[in-house]
């Protein structure tokens, strides 16, 4: 059923369509496997575990964020820690999409990144997938999400729509988390204004043109967007990328920059914004007039920290066991016949 990940090239939309032809095929054949999976699936089971998919740079570090946050207190849901992982008990499983990364590849081919987003939520949901890549009878049994976090920022500007779609129409409740909407969200929630929004991003990500018209579609009429890749050798990222709005000449002050990107360090971003705002300190001088009152940093790992949390505990999923939190990997791969399959994964041990 969803082991076979292949994405089909000759595919075409169809016309006055909004959604791809994979979702309206699994919409309109009730007698299909995807379209009974999803139909009687029930998110609804603290058995069920929480899947990060995506690129493997970029699940490993959400997937070691889950695993180690303790930002609440587990048993009144305060935010503040209580020395107990937050996720205590919980399985946390990753779907390392080597075969379709980096997602960069498919920009000109769109309606086939959205066939992989959507193919991959498929995936989280079902409960079978091979033993290994080269053993095409061997079959094994994998956990069912109750949560799905697709950790690539292509998933939320080019997937969600359709994966939204198809969930809707087929009324099945599994919480689909998309950490750059996530942070969007909370950014351009309520406002009636535009919001100046700053984008640090690693370099195979979206095109700054991609992250404008994000935000744009998104945000109210007037909003803006500055996209940079960080220089990994910048001493102060945050400095680094107000110094390149201020040779760009951008003047409008930010209303949040968020951190597209795991790899930089977001408190340390933070604590250089306290410091340039403070009216006493001489940089204040320099940066300040780009800082709107009240900007916020936000970033990947926090943000699906918080938002598995608030899910899981607003919908009572929490499995209540003393204990770590566990981890199981899964990956895709490419095969002979131009298919793509979902296998374990055996990198060390993958039960960690």
């Amino acid at each position: 059923m969803v082991l076979a990940l292949a994405v089909s090239c000759n595919r075409t939309k169809p016309e006055g369509r909004p959604v791809i032809n994979l979702v309206r095929e699994v919409i309109a054949d009730a007698g299909s496997p995807e379209h009974m999976l999803v139909a009687d699936y029930d998110a609804a089971d603290p058995v069920k575990s929480i899947y990060v998919a995506g690129a493997p740079e970029r699940c490993k570090p959400i997937l070691m964020s889950l695993k180690e946050c303790d930002s609440y207190d587990n048993a009144d849901g305060r935010a503040v820690g209580d020395g107990l992982p937050d996720f205590a008990g919980e399985v946390i499983c990753t779907i390392l999409d080597f075969a379709n990364t980096p997602y960069s590849k498919y920009l000109g081919r769109e309606e086939d990144l959205k066939e992989v987003t959507v193919r991959t939520v498929l995936a989280a949901m079902d409960t079978l997938c091979y033993i290994n890549e080269f053993d095409r009878n061997g079959m094994a049994t994998k956990p069912q999400a109750k949560v799905v976090v697709l950790a690539s920022p292509y998933a939320s500007a080019y997937g969600q729509f359709d994966v939204d779609s198809l969930f809707r129409t087929l009324g099945c409740n599994l919480p689909v988390v998309y950490p750059l909407r996530s942070m969007l969200d909370e950014v351009l929630a309520g406002r009636n204004t535009g919001a100046v929004v700053g984008v640090v991003a690693e370099k195979d990500s979206l095109t700054a043109g991609s992250y404008a018209s994000y935000v744009a579609e998104n945000g109210a009429a007037g909003s803006d967007c500055v996209v940079l890749s960080p220089d990994p050798e910048a001493a102060d990222p945050l400095l680094a990328f107000l110094d390149s709005c201020l040779v760009a000449g951008k003047t409008r002050p930010f209303d949040a920059i968020l951190v597209d990107d795991t790899s930089v360090d977001a408190e340390a971003m933070r604590l250089t914004l306290k410091r340039i705002t403070t009216a006493t300190n001489e940089e204040s001088l320099s940066y300040g007039k780009l800082i709107a009152p009240g900007c916020r940093i936000l970033d990947v790992l926090s943000t699906v920290n918080d938002e598995c949390y608030r899910l899981l505990r607003k919908e009572n999923l929490f499995r209540l066991d003393i204990a770590y939190p566990r981890s199981i990997e899964y990956k895709t791969v490419a095969t002979s016949d131009g298919s793509v399959v979902l296998t374990q994964y055996d990198d060390g041990d993958p039960l960690k």
